[in-house]
């Protein structure tokens, strides 16, 4: 191993370590909000759906029956005898709130028996508590999720009155948005087919994707929009797909440009199904390769390429970053930074790699420094470093807790 990789491996073990050690500290049980979190797609047997009629529920898996859907309950109030709680771990769209009950009458988000149901901002229970899950991801949307006889978990969207807008499935929603503009959701099945679906019941998109994901989790990586959002994999090709549902583009194994970078150059998309992720290349205005579609992201400084294989959520020791110039040279070749940071136009950016871990102090120490536009160390390693407004950086040490301030090149300023 060389020393980056020992790093990471020293690095990796202590966060591990650390981790665990506060798991086993936590005295109560978090797997109702695990499974919320972390969706698992095993084999099973999905329903069709049809994208132009209302979903009618099974009767094998229908919700307990109510003599009306929306009741008048005020927290605090009881519902079928049982105390009403709110539940703020589970996320919802608009004014309402997750609800939930327990035959303890106990005050605990975590019981495992738990039945959930969504009450309004007026106190109004809207889905009766007698839910594994449920929230609202529209006015008058939500998602519903219970067992069905295998134990499978099932989900369903529904309105207030309890009509199913689409039918159960087994398997799981996963809102694309929590903010004002929520317009679809997408779903992870049992059978291994996924769906985009409007919040009206109605699918965005009438295909039956072999996979669906997240383009982004992190912000946006560098080579796709705000709003290209989705990645939805069929027929060998890779959709990519916007938060409100509309295709922006597909893309098979030849690359074909994705956009313009300016100066002469295009940014390449290409399907490489050995990795099963879109990636991204350069080439001319002639169409000539300039960098080869191989890279998850890739960024254009103005006379350099930034591209990066690796995580989207924070550093990992086997992410790869390396710098091209405008011919396709690779002039800052990977094995040196995790990632690297530069604005466009920039002389100088920021070149990270895996700093060392401290159990003291609880941070990552070292892994940054300022780099030139070749990948060059200008400065000292630092624990983190900021780049300001007027060009300068903020460059912290000693377990972050001290500063620097550096100039544009990487120099301490007095």
């Amino acid at each position: 191993m060389n020393k980056y990789e020992l790093r990471a491996e020293a690095v990796l073990k202590k966060r591990e370590e650390y981790f665990e050690e506060r798991r086993q500290k936590v005295n109560r049980t978090i797997k109702i909000t695990a499974a919320a979190a972390c969706v698992a797609v095993i084999a099973g047997v999905g329903m069709a759906i049809n994208n132009q009629m209302k979903r009618t529920l099974p009767p094998e898996i229908s919700p307990r029956p109510s003599e009306n859907s929306t009741l008048s309950a005020t927290i605090g109030q009881a519902y079928n005898g049982k105390t009403v709680f709110i539940s703020k771990e589970v996320k919802n769209q608009g004014d309402y709130v997750t609800c939930y009950v327990n035959d303890a009458n106990e005050e605990n988000p975590y019981n495992e028996k738990n039945s959930y149901g969504v009450m309004s901002a007026k106190g109004e229970i809207v889905v009766p508590p007698v839910y594994n899950k449920a929230y609202a991801v529209d006015e008058n949307c939500f998602v519903v999720e219970k067992r069905d006889e295998n134990h499978d978990v099932v989900s369903a969207l529904t309105d207030s009155e309890g009509n199913i807008l689409f039918d159960y499935f087994r398997g799981y929603f996963r809102p694309v948005s929590y903010g004002p503009d929520a317009y679809v959701l997408i779903t992870e099945n049992y059978n291994g087919k996924d769906w985009v679906v409007k919040t009206d019941g109605t699918l965005a998109i009438d295909i039956d994707f072999d996979n669906l994901t997240y383009a982004h989790t992190a912000g946006v990586p560098h080579g796709f929009e705000k709003d290209e959002l989705l990645f939805g994999i069929y027929n060998n090709e890779v959709y990519v797909i916007s938060y409100k549902g509309e295709i922006k583009g597909v893309y098979g194994e030849k690359p074909k440009i994705k956009k313009a970078l300016g100066n002469g150059f295009n940014l390449t998309a290409a399907y490489i199904t050995e990795r099963k992720t879109l990636c991204l290349g350069v080439c001319d205005d002639a169409g000539n390769e300039i960098i080869p579609c191989k890279y998850d992201s890739l960024y254009f400084t103005g006379d350099r390429f930034v591209a990066r294989n690796g995580s989207n959520m924070g550093l990992d020791p086997h992410d790869v970053a390396v710098i091209y110039d405008t011919q396709g040279n690779l002039v800052c070749e990977s094995g040196v930074f995790l990632d690297i940071i530069f604005e466009y136009g920039a002389e100088t950016g920021v070149g990270i790699a895996m700093g060392e871990w401290s159990d003291e102090k609880m941070v990552t120490l070292g892994g940054c420094w300022v780099i030139d536009k070749n990948g060059n160390k200008l400065s000292d390693e630092y624990d983190r470093i900021g780049k300001n407004a007027d060009g300068t950086y903020t460059a912290y040490y000693d377990g972050q807790t001290k500063t620097h301030l550096l100039d544009s090149n990487g120099n301490i300023i007095k």
